[in-house]
């Protein structure tokens, strides 16, 4: 099976570092791969802390933080249960904005383990 059809060599490059950072500052978390997302996983829950979806010129992540966590972050843009469960979304433009991305799965991690 063709792992992230919908990302590019540029993205791809980006969801590399920003996993091999993630697991710095979480080891424990895993990392999954499927046509069109990607997803980090706690084991401790079982549940995804956030959703990546790769795209050619960005990648857009899902996370369980409301819009008043961070400014950088969006409301998703859905009115199904998705968006209940994954209210903000942030987006991955440049490799500048990597860090911040970071973070924010951090902060959606801490937040799995109080749910």
């Amino acid at each position: 099976m063709d792992k992230l059809i919908t990302s590019s060599p540029k993205t791809l490059k980006w969801l590399s570092i920003m996993k091999s950072r993630v697991v710095m500052e979480i080891p424990s978390l895993s990392y999954r791969e499927s046509k069109y997302w990607a997803s980090f996983r706690n084991p401790e829950t079982n549940r995804n802390v956030v959703y990546l979806q790769p795209q050619k010129n960005q990648i857009r992540l899902f996370t369980k933080l409301n819009i008043s966590f961070d400014s950088s972050l969006q409301i998703t843009p859905s009115t199904s249960q998705w968006a209940e469960t994954f209210p903000s979304i942030y987006l991955i433009q440049t490799e500048d904005t990597i860090d911040q991305a970071v973070n924010l799965i951090v902060n959606s991690y801490n937040k799995d383990l109080k749910i």
